[in-house]
């Protein structure tokens, strides 16, 4: 198929550095740095892959320029010269592809270790909405100081041979903060007023140029607003990037909207689910005032034609995308040679964010096993084989992909008619629709690789043993266990499943039963496209949600348009009670102290134990969990293979 990318390949003049293509990889946390911040061989890799990937320009994740003040740990350093022959390494893997590299410059401020802001205001964490971080009040000298480190970080990474930095204005850091009329009260030169807000910034952009000369490339991030009552507007915003070009800065990223606070919430434009999709509009604004290029994050706008579209109307130079290169490294060159339909799509699960920002993990990704983990490709076997994989959502799709990549003959049987498994079903509750991505990549890559996939076909003994198979992969998702509760088989009761499929219709009063993912996402949808008289949802623990995510709960407890609402419209949510009985007209409760009663409804929904999405079992492995388990394992069963 013949398609537009003229704009996705148009060079990219940045200062005196001439970029190949639009398309680049965006700063984004991964967590493979040493423990005492030193750039690791699987740091190295991380880059590399997207280097290779064909990336326009790699932009590292944020590097600390300050031996006390690190967002997490590992957090990959830049403070000490110490820290030079591993990134001497890292500019050396990126440059070996043609593509150049920025380093960003960063300080946590308020988050992290040994929080500092310019007054103390407090500020709640990413995905933790309710829990205040305190800090401690700069003082003129510590600003000073901290100026020279960001300089002196960008000295650092000039001498290694990064083609520019980038300065980290964003997401609540230090430099934002100061920026804020939120969190800045100061009444010093470093704040009381715009100017004075914007002076720590124009002072480490000037700094940086009058240290790293003419030629070296100075990048900003910083937000277009962030969504805090009394913080960050547009006309501020302006006032600061107008100032920043006059101080010598090479070009302007566009960061996504919202800081740590505000992620969450449904006008951001932080691509996340519920939220509003790109952010050209945003860009073609700071195009029209600036005289540098300006980049933007992709902001869950992972439609490449799109992309072109906006540089060819000169409404962006470039658009950055991180979770989408996590997902798959080789989306630009993808995308440049209008293989589209062969990009593997971001589902905006939020595995990323949870793994890599909100738990003290390594980054993953849900459907890419291989990030963090080298991303080395997939060795031909030496002997072919036959393969049979039973079941077709993620587990069974990933086995017979990365068989086929073995050159072995595979052969995948699915009793539905289409691929996709539990997965299919995860994509049904508001806002999951991305999840169908993975299946419609799947689709398009086992046809590319030649997998005989066979729809509407149950695997019995007999009809596996005829295809005489070297290795049979079992992948037929989780079965959900179904506690003894008297009346739980009763014809009255809805599966969650079977109100998602729209194969049952719930009535005017609703009783969900399990207010963990599953339960909650129900409920949901149910408030949201049944409008029922009432809904109560039963959790036997203390909190509902306990298997998801924070953002994912932020999302739907912290946005007055979601839960709040749903609350004033009939939903309640009762925890630490069990039901006893399913009946007709309703379910027996015992709450905490053992007081039993009866809840009326004319609709109870199960939602089971089937928590998370697909179960897998592989060979002897029987493990039930998320995508992100059952794609992995099944990528590390079948390599071995």
């Amino acid at each position: 198929m013949s398609r537009d990318v003229s704009g996705l390949t148009k060079p990219l003049r940045i200062g005196r550095l001439t970029v190949k293509n639009r398309i680049w990889n965006s700063p984004l946390w991964t967590r493979t740095a040493h423990v005492d911040g030193e750039v690791s061989d699987r740091t190295i890799a991380h880059y590399a892959a997207r280097a290779r990937g064909g990336c326009g320009v790699i932009t590292t994740e944020a590097c600390a320029v300050d031996s006390d003040h690190h967002w997490t740990t590992p957090q990959i350093a830049i403070y000490d010269d110490a820290f030079l022959p591993g990134h001497r390494r890292l500019v050396e893997a990126v440059h070996a592809y043609g593509t150049p590299i920025f380093c960003q410059i960063h300080h946590s401020g308020m988050f992290g270790t040994n929080p500092v802001s310019p007054s103390g205001v407090p500020c709640a964490d990413l995905g933790k909405v309710g829990e205040l971080i305190q800090s401690h009040v700069l003082n003129l000298e510590e600003i000073q100081v901290i100026r020279d480190k960001f300089i002196a970080a960008a000295c650092r990474a000039q001498v290694v041979g990064y083609d520019g930095v980038e300065v980290h204005g964003a997401t609540a850091y230090l430099l934002e903060q100061f920026f804020s009329p939120h969190n800045n009260l100061r009444e010093d030169r470093y704040g009381g007023s715009l100017e004075g807000r914007i002076q720590l910034a124009r002072e480490i952009v000037a700094g940086i140029r009058a240290a790293c000369g003419p030629d070296f490339i100075i990048g900003y991030c910083g937000a277009d607003c962030d969504w805090v009552e009394g913080g960050i507007t547009r006309d501020q915003t302006t006032a600061l990037v107008l100032a920043l070009e006059q101080a010598g800065l090479s070009y302007f990223d566009l960061q996504t909207d919202g800081t740590y606070e505000t992620f969450h919430r449904v006008e951001c434009s932080a691509g996340y689910r519920r939220q509003p999709v790109g952010q050209f509009d945003k860009t073609a604004y700071y195009k029209s005032i600036l005289h540098i290029p300006v980049t933007t994050r992709g902001a869950g706008e992972y439609d490449p034609a799109r992309w072109n579209e906006a540089f060819l109307e000169g409404r962006c130079d470039a658009v950055r995308l991180g979770k989408q290169m996590l997902a798959d490294p080789e989306t630009a060159n993808k995308a440049i040679r209008g293989d589209w339909e062969g990009i593997r799509t971001c589902i905006k699960c939020g595995n990323c964010i949870h793994s890599g920002e909100v738990m003290p993990y390594d980054l993953s990704c849900a459907i890419n096993p291989g990030l963090g983990r080298y991303e080395r490709l997939v060795s031909r076997a030496e002997e072919r084989k036959t393969v049979v994989v039973i079941g077709g959502g993620p587990a069974g799709i990933e086995a017979a992909r990365v068989s086929a990549l073995r050159g072995h003959r595979v052969i995948l049987l699915e009793r539905q008619g289409d691929l996709g498994g539990n997965l299919y079903v995860a994509s049904l509750p508001i806002s999951k629709e991305t999840f169908v991505n993975y299946i419609n990549w799947g689709r398009e890559t086992l046809r590319r690789l030649g997998v005989e996939v066979h729809l509407n076909t149950e695997a019995t003994a007999e009809t596996v043993a005829a295809w005489k198979p070297d290795t049979v992969f079992v992948a037929t998702g989780g079965t959900p266990a179904i506690p003894p509760i008297p009346g739980i088989h009763s014809a009255g009761l809805m599966k969650a499943e079977d109100v998602l499929r729209g194969t049952a219709v719930p009535g005017r009063r609703v009783i969900v039963a399990g207010g963990g993912e599953v339960g909650l996402e129900t409920a949901d949808l149910i408030m949201s496209r049944f409008r029922p008289e009432s809904l109560t949802v039963v959790e036997m623990r203390d909190d509902v949600g306990a298997d998801m995510n924070p953002m994912d709960k932020a999302q739907l407890f912290a946005n007055r348009s979601i839960f709040p609402a749903h609350m004033e419209h009939g939903l309640k949510l009762l925890v630490n009670t069990r039901i006893l009985e399913f009946h007709e007209g309703g379910v027996t409760v015992e709450d905490g102290q053992g007081r039993t009663r009866k809840l009326e409804g004319d609709s109870v929904v199960r939602e089971l134990t089937e928590r998370g999405l697909p179960a897998v079992a592989l060979g002897d492995a029987v493990k039930v969990g998320k995508i992100v388990t059952a794609i992995y394992q099944a990528h590390v069963l079948a390599r071995d293979n």
